[in-house]
């Protein structure tokens, strides 16, 4: 695999004044919601306490422990770890607003590689008006630096697949080796890369850059495994898993993430989850992933290192053979982002059915979160190129327009929540999720 340097898209990348002002309008934006929802201060749920008091002991002990005493366990280290660091409620405040900023940053970045550039430009205003990142940042979760260390991870593999150098390389095994140690979910993400990165590449990879990829996938899941493990045979946790609860709950558990992934696009009232059959809502997750699906398109037959032939030209991809043409790394990436989101919707919902696993509409917001990034940029994406151009324009508008509404309810049911006392940093009282998804 050569390891020389391209320009990345320097005839369609040129700065461009009107995509700075988008992305300063959508950070600006994003930061405006957060600062209104957490003003009050930041609120807490039963894994909150066990977070803060994992964060506390270790400050006080230098262990991770849990309200009994015993080993933290039941969810990775690394969040706890991070809180330990920040020291207080304001300081989760300030490291969840840098996550959220950093993952619109990335996104939106990574917008302007992979989509055409009236799509990319939807994109930062798009991400600032989702509800996800906005209801996962009020409370103390784990998900707001999740979101933040998939979009890096995205990032840095598409870098690594466009230049085939060993400090991207480095970088996105980084990133991939942090996403199970902040997440469980990062296993489920990093399942859907390795079968998309493997089924894409293998059969155009040398022998070194296969052992380079294989390399990089076992190295990214290695820190998850080891803390599974860890907690299932050093600490002897006690069986998370019980009998199945059938396909009732499986098919359920679909319902809810269709619903969940519906709502990011269509204005759905929170009544048309209970008001319409799970197989019905079931059928609309498979209906979204079927249509969101990157369809190939053939590849310029050039040489490696030719210069892109039009403004619209991806750069060559030294990572794969000359035969490959230069749209080859971006679509690639688009599988990766679909198979990934495939990936956690699928594994999270059959997890309900063998383990102690919370399910719901809540909590599929909640984990659904990290996904909505990645399915905002395969929407756009997929947006029908020959459609007539007032028809986009109109569907884009009330796009927007519907979710101006929605995020604007949800800060305000979000803003309601009683905050966490600022002397709770060992552990809040328990308080039960009850915004985005049913309230408004």
């Amino acid at each position: 695999m050569s390891a020389t340097p391209l320009p990345i898209r320097a005839a369609r990348r040129r700065p461009r004044p009107l995509i700075g002002w988008v992305l300063l309008m959508g950070v600006l934006m994003q930061l405006g919601l957060f600062v209104y929802t957490t003003a009050p201060g930041l609120a807490g749920t039963s894994d909150s306490r066990l977070y803060l008091h994992a964060a506390h002991t270790l400050r006080a002990t230098g262990q991770l422990l849990h309200p009994d005493g015993s080993p933290y366990r039941y969810w990775p280290p690394l969040y706890p770890m991070l809180l330990a660091a920040v020291g207080s409620l304001n300081g989760i405040r300030l490291l969840h607003g840098a996550a959220l900023l950093g993952s619109l940053l990335l996104w939106s970045w990574l917008g302007r590689q992979l989509l055409p550039r009236r799509q990319a430009l939807l994109l930062p205003v798009l991400l600032a008006l989702g509800t996800p990142g906005l209801l996962v940042g009020k409370f103390v979760w784990a998900e707001c630096v999740f979101m933040l260390l998939v979009a890096a991870y995205a990032a840095a593999l598409l870098q690594w697949l466009r230049s085939a150098r060993g400090e991207w390389m480095a970088m996105a095994t980084v990133a991939g080796l942090l996403l199970p140690l902040q997440r469980t979910l990062g296993l489920f993400l990093l399942a859907g890369v390795g079968v998309a990165l493997l089924l894409g590449t293998w059969r155009h990879l040398a022998a070194r850059g296969r052992w380079l990829l294989l390399l990089h996938l076992l190295l990214s899941g290695l820190g998850g495994v080891l803390w599974q493990a860890y907690a299932l045979l050093v600490v002897a946790a006690p069986s998370r898993y019980h009998p199945p609860r059938g396909w009732a709950q499986l098919l359920s558990s679909a319902a809810d993430y269709g619903f969940v992934l519906g709502r990011w696009l269509l204005p759905l009232p929170a009544s048309a989850r209970v008001g319409l059959p799970n197989a019905l809502w079931a059928a609309a997750l498979l209906g979204l992933f079927a249509a969101l699906w990157p369809r190939r398109r053939p590849w310029r037959q050039v040489g490696a290192l030719a210069a892109p032939s039009t403004p619209d030209a991806e750069p060559a991809n030294t990572a794969f053979p000359a035969t490959h043409g230069l749209s080859f790394s971006t679509q690639l990436v688009r599988e990766v982002l679909w198979a990934a989101a495939v990936a956690l919707v699928t594994l999270v919902a059959g997890l309900t059915v063998f383990a102690q696993s919370a399910a719901g509409v809540h909590d599929a917001e909640r984990y659904a979160s990290v996904l909505f990034g990645p399915v905002v940029i395969l929407v756009l994406a997929a947006w029908p190129a020959r459609a007539p151009r007032w028809l986009g324009a109109l569907l884009l508008g009330l796009w927007l327009l519907g979710a101006a509404v929605r995020v604007a309810h949800v800060a305000q049911d979000l803003r309601r929540v009683p905050p966490l006392a600022p002397a709770s940093f060992p552990g809040p009282e328990l308080h039960r999720q009850r915004v985005g998804a049913v309230e408004k």
